[in-house]
């Protein structure tokens, strides 16, 4: 029914709209073909009343100038005054023709023809030649110049009344103009009552129950779920509509109610695990607002008198992650903030990290705070406990490598050959254990933060050049020849080149221990980025196992197949170091195509 009645609306505003637009355009294009054709003959006949007088201005221009002057002894030519007059003929017939009934114009017309009848008489006696005195010739130019002018008064007439009958007509056709206008604006006010009718029946039947839906939507979408409509008349089209509508009403209030309960009961799970983290954990939206803390959390910002806000230190942390979209997840216990709550310090881990869902607005960023304290202070117990050790059994120690070394120069007296390689093993073993408390010493300096540097601007390929030399004599005897490449135009790079030529004596000692006889060992510098300078170490060898790739940088830590000497501090006293200078070590584990690489990353001065 709601069909029918849009159809039959607005078809009848179809058909009005096509019978004012085509009565408009017929009336339109009849006033302008009847306008157009007054124009063309008024226009003609103007056209044709000049001509009259171009033509007798020509003629007498060409033939009666020549009265003013004795007659001579050869005629006139009256070819042109000949073919004049038939053009005048001609112009003659076509005004009878535009005449359309005119009195005036025929009486006019008539007058013209006579005065022509006249004006070829004169023109006749010029052309006869039977008069040669001045008198008569003035005589006979006097009378064909009021000739003209009779011809020229009755052509400017014509031409007055063809412009008289033009305006008449213009006139006419504005008072034609303004009853079809008077027409068309009666129709288009007839249409547009129609319209306005239309629309007053469209808006009970059609708007009215939309608007009432509208309504009740946006109180669905405020959450008015109870919310039910009064069903309409049966007839109605919207009968339908409200039913669906009620239902689905009280279908969302259902759902509703079991998504509040499952929220709930997911909020109190969410609390109950973040419950039961001992750690203080803060979950921070990606705009860092509204952090959501655990028992822990709340209890650790309560003893700091931060309300719900992140600590300072965390946040700076959590604030460098936002920047660079990485997480940040430290495993080594130095690497702990420090908090004063009250006169107790405690050392927290933090770990950062970003979780995602699908849906955006679920994402955020997740700050767990590990309590190290008590591992911090075992590490410093440990820590102290190896220097202590260290430096208690260096001292006599070294007293024993100097009776040893005193002994094998036969200071005492000769030795036999038995007792020489007894002595000559006891002290490789003294050395051996010496270097071994050295690394413990070391050890203890770099786990304290003691690792002090001495900065300056050094050249890099110089200090690896010390190197190869260093070890030169220890890989000819395997056969193992050492390479230097670089590029020759290196800037220097910021850093305690002592130390620093520890790092690199390190590695190249390592890759000539794991080289093959008769192999290649290649220390390589060139850029990496613009900030950093790399110094590269390859060697030919195994290379590193997978498993352990992520583990050889760590203190005391030897693969099980090891069979060189060492305790497994090198590399990891050689890591802290590089993080003293804040630059980067790591490794490039062997390809079948590719040597193994050790490298250091160096700031550039």
């Amino acid at each position: 029914m709601l069909r029918v009645r849009l159809l039959l609306g607005l078809l009848t505003l179809v058909l009005l709209l096509w019978a004012v637009g085509g009565a408009g355009f017929l009336i339109l294009q009849d006033a302008g073909k009847r306008f157009d054709q007054r124009l063309v003959v008024d226009y003609q006949a103007i056209d044709i009343a000049h001509g009259f007088r171009s033509g007798t201005s020509l003629l007498n221009s060409q033939y009666l100038t020549s009265l003013s002057a004795p007659a001579g002894a050869t005629p006139p030519d009256p070819a042109l005054y000949q073919e004049v007059m038939r053009d005048f003929d001609e112009k003659i017939d076509a005004m009878r023709r535009l005449s359309e009934g005119n009195e005036r114009w025929n009486e006019l017309l008539e007058e013209f023809e006579e005065a022509l009848v006249t004006y070829r008489d004169g023109y006749s006696e010029f052309f006869s030649n039977d008069f040669t005195d001045m008198e008569r010739r003035s005589d006979l130019l006097i009378r064909m110049g009021n000739r003209t002018q009779r011809l020229t008064d009755l052509a400017n007439a014509l031409a007055t009344l063809a412009e008289e009958r033009l305006f008449a007509s213009t006139k006419d056709l504005d008072r034609e103009s303004r009853k079809n206008l008077a027409l068309i604006a009666t129709l288009v006010v007839l249409g547009t009552g129609i319209a306005v009718l239309i629309y007053f029946q469209l808006l009970r039947h059609l708007v009215e129950p939309v608007v009432g839906l509208k309504d009740s939507f946006e109180e669905l979408r405020k959450g008015n779920f109870e919310l039910s409509l009064p069903p309409p008349d049966r007839a109605s089209e919207f009968a339908p509509m409200v039913a669906s509508f009620n239902d689905m009403s009280r279908e969302l209030h259902l759902r509703r109610r079991e998504t509040d309960q499952r929220l709930m009961r997911k909020n109190l799970l969410n609390r109950a695990l973040l419950s039961a983290i001992p750690s203080p954990v803060y979950i921070i939206a990606d705009d860092g607002s509204s952090p959501v803390l655990n028992p822990a959390a709340e209890e650790l910002n309560d003893r700091l008198g931060l309300a719900r806000r992140l600590p300072g230190k965390a946040r700076r942390l959590f604030e460098s992650c936002q920047e660079s979209g990485e997480n940040l997840l430290p495993e080594d216990p130095r690497e702990a903030l420090l908090f004063r709550i009250g006169d107790e310090e405690r050392h927290f881990l933090p770990r950062i990290f970003r979780f995602s869902s699908e849906i955006e607005e679920y994402s955020g960023w997740a700050v767990l705070l590990y309590d190290v304290t008590r591992i911090r202070w075992l590490d410093d117990m440990k820590s102290n406990m190896l220097a202590t050790v260290s430096h208690e059994i260096r001292t006599p120690l070294t007293g024993i490598r100097m009776v040893l070394l005193l002994l094998l120069e036969s200071q005492s007296g000769s030795l036999t050959e038995v007792q020489h390689q007894m002595l000559t093993s006891a002290s490789e073993d003294c050395e051996r254990l010496l270097e071994t408390l050295n690394n413990l010493l070391e050890l203890a300096r770099a786990e304290s933060g003691m690792t002090s540097l001495n900065l300056a601007p050094v050249p890099l390929a110089e200090i690896a050049r010390e190197s190869l030399l260093l070890f030169e004599t220890i890989a000819a005897k395997k056969g193992i020849r050492i390479d230097l490449q670089h590029n020759g135009d290196l800037p220097e790079v910021c850093a305690d080149a002592l130390r620093l030529r520890e790092v690199i004596n390190n590695l190249v000692s390592n890759a000539i221990k794991h080289s093959p006889e008769d192999g290649t060992v290649t220390i390589r510098i060139g850029r990496s980025g613009t900030d950093f300078l790399r110094l590269s170490v390859l060697d030919e060898g195994a290379g590193v196992p997978d498993g352990i790739q992520d583990r050889i940088f760590e203190r005391f830590f030897r693969a099980e197949a090891q069979t060189h000497d060492g305790v497994g501090l090198g590399l990891f006293i050689s890591r802290e170091i590089m993080r003293a200078h804040e630059g980067r070590i790591g490794v490039r584990d062997r390809s079948p195509d590719k040597p193994t690489e050790f490298f250091i990353d160096v700031p550039i001065a």
